[in-house]
């Protein structure tokens, strides 16, 4: 069983958190933490909050290069500086610079297990890549997004390509008609930071939706 808080957030969820335009949540067992979201004193008040030392993080994994994503990193890195950091062959120079200015992050090209478990899917798309992760479960694979910006159609494709995929947690961004076919098949969908349109998910899968939200926190 994996236990996954969301500590970071736009959308709200348990009280006495801050929310902030971002994502980052915490995969418990595997002491690895999936994004930074945008302010690392939200992301680390967040934690605190939650009871979540950030010096006992293993492993951070980064989505893709935008700030509401990576801007905390630096934070964890402050308070742990031997985390391993995996990134993908997409991010920019600059991301990748301030990064190594403070550990040698792992350049992700394709799958790639960082903990037992758990696996990343490596860059997905064109005009904005990104990596999801993806927890092995006994229903299935659970993909955790950032923001699904090569359609979360495409990363189910991916994922299915090693065995049934069972759910997704995170931001899924803008859908298309092929993107909610696929949702159709999974047996959790908990939609949140940029996901367009929320309330029309939730009530077109009523059994399958799950809330989101900072302070949130899934077992799966």
């Amino acid at each position: 069983m994996f236990t996954i808080t969301e500590v970071y957030n736009n959308i709200p969820f348990r009280e006495g958190l801050t929310t902030d335009w971002g994502f980052s949540c915490l995969v418990e067992e595997g002491g690895l933490l999936f994004d930074t979201g945008a302010k690392g004193d939200v992301l680390t008040s967040n934690m605190r909050a939650l009871g979540i030392d950030p010096a006992k993080i293993r492993s951070v994994v980064l989505s893709h290069d935008h700030h509401d994503h990576v801007g905390g990193f630096a934070s964890i890195l402050d308070a742990n500086p031997g985390v391993e950091v995996f990134v993908h062959s997409a991010f920019s120079r600059e991301t990748l610079e301030r990064i190594s200015d403070l550990t040698a992050p792992q350049i992700v090209r394709g799958w790639t297990e960082v903990t037992d478990g758990v696996a990343v899917t490596g860059p997905l798309g064109t005009t904005v890549q990104e990596q999801s992760l993806v927890l092995t479960t006994p229903a299935g694979y659970l993909i955790i997004t950032g923001c699904a910006h090569p359609h979360i159609a495409r990363i189910i494709e991916r994922v299915s390509q090693e065995g049934r995929v069972r759910g997704v947690i995170g931001g899924l961004h803008s859908l298309s008609p092929r993107d909610l076919k696929e949702l159709a098949r999974l047996d959790c969908i908990s939609a949140s930071h940029c996901t367009e349109n929320i309330a029309h998910l939730q009530e077109r899968y009523p059994a399958s939706f799950r809330a989101g939200g900072v302070g949130c926190v899934h077992r799966v």
